[in-house]
């Protein structure tokens, strides 16, 4: 039964569907699309329920951004176990007060408190046996898996994955499917663009945003009159980059109005988007401003110039002491890469940006790198000649 109060996607779930259940979804599907645009609530209202019922397979959710203190390896795991043990019955329970540590599905012989990596049965072995037990193939869906690359423990439970996909979509195996999502194309690519990594050249898919279809459904919701034309609503959505809490706090405050009349509706929803749009960019740019002058250049540097982000690069000084310049009015003092390395862990410690395996940064959101950059664009000229004067 679906929830009355979710937009549900029905024919965007099913082509995905379609295509990672087919032969060519077998080496794994990556689809992106940025945060709080209803990523996460599509897997869950639409996409997994399908994957159960019209495919018939056992489907395993784990999103690694839930705790993100937790080590991303060790959630992994302690999903795989999870799921398992949904089909522990009696003989099992029974059998484990007796003493019992290990059981049997199928074939298999395996102890569920010692499914790991590198130590212990393996995850091929246990997702292998969590097919047997729900005589279906399996699914795995990882949000957030770019999370996966800040520990060790992750990447090698990549590895491990991609082991499960290889001997279970063998010819003798019970079906295995890997859907992994993330929030920043840049970070996502490098789990498919990298030679190095467990599921180079999978496919990286962009998830369609929400479109008018989105906003005739939520329209017909709204308990405001009169009501914003679908044009208005449709500018407005694109200024908040299609995410729908931005667009519900706008009526939010549209609704503290109380002299609304249908020939000026229009003008006065759109003002509304803009003040309260420009109170989240304020907010954003009170903590910018509050940063050290080292860490505010370090964010502008990797804004600009995105994944081809080098922070140790001879370049990368200049550009930061002449970021830092323009925004004090002070030429810093000579910079090292150990202060570099402090202020990328103060801004990682900030949440501002997210470190990826082998040194690659990004910027956590990239609403924040568009604004990060139009603000840049003030300091252009100046910065230019302060470039150069470094340069000699």
């Amino acid at each position: 039964m679906q929830r009355t109060g979710i937009f549900h996607r029905a024919a965007l779930s099913q082509r995905l569907a379609d295509h990672l259940c087919s032969e060519d979804g077998a080496s794994g599907v990556f689809i992106t699309g940025p945060r709080r645009t209803g990523k996460s609530t599509f897997l869950r209202e639409d996409l997994m329920p399908l994957l159960g019922k019209q495919y018939a397979t056992h489907v395993v959710y784990v999103d690694l951004w839930e705790d993100r203190s937790a080590n991303p390896g060790d959630v992994l795991v302690a999903a795989i176990r999870d799921a398992l043990r949904q089909f522990e019955n009696l003989i099992v329970r029974v059998a484990k007060e007796m003493g019992a540590s290990r059981f049997k599905v199928g074939n298999l012989e395996l102890e569920i408190d010692s499914i790991g990596l590198g130590k212990g049965e393996t995850l091929t072995k246990a997702l292998t046996a969590l097919a047997v037990a729900a005589q279906k193939p399996v699914t795995l869906i990882i949000d957030e898996a770019q999370h996966s690359q800040v520990s060790e423990e992750g990447r090698q439970a990549l590895y491990a994955i991609k082991a499960a996909r290889d001997a279970m979509n063998a010819s003798t195996g019970p079906g295995f499917r890997l859907l992994a999502t993330g929030s920043n194309a840049d970070k996502l690519a490098t789990l498919v663009g990298d030679k190095d990594q467990a599921f180079y050249q999978a496919p990286l898919i962009p998830l369609p945003p929400l479109g008018d279809d989105y906003l005739a459904w939520f329209r017909q919701r709204l308990r405001i009159e009169p009501k914003p034309s679908l044009k208005a609503m449709s500018q407005a959505f694109d200024m908040c980059n299609h995410r729908p809490e931005p667009l519900k706090a706008i009526f939010r405050a549209l609704a503290l109005n109380l002299d609304l009349r249908p020939d000026t509706i229009d003008v006065v929803f759109a003002e509304t988007a803009k003040h309260s749009l420009a109170k989240e960019k304020e907010n954003f740019f009170q903590h910018i401003n509050g940063l050290d002058p080292l860490d505010a250049a370090v964010l502008k540097v990797m804004a600009r110039d995105g994944k081809r982000f080098a922070p140790y690069t001879k370049q990368s000084f200049v550009d930061y002491r002449a970021f830092a310049c323009a925004i004090t009015g002070q030429m810093p003092s000579e910079m090292n890469q150990s202060a570099v390395q402090q202020a990328l862990e103060r801004l990682r410690a900030e949440k501002f940006i997210w470190r990826a395996g082998r040194g690659a940064y990004f910027i956590e959101d990239p609403q924040h790198t568009q604004w990060i950059n139009e603000d840049s664009e003030r300091y252009a000229e100046q910065i230019s000649l302060i470039r150069q004067d470094l340069l000699g």
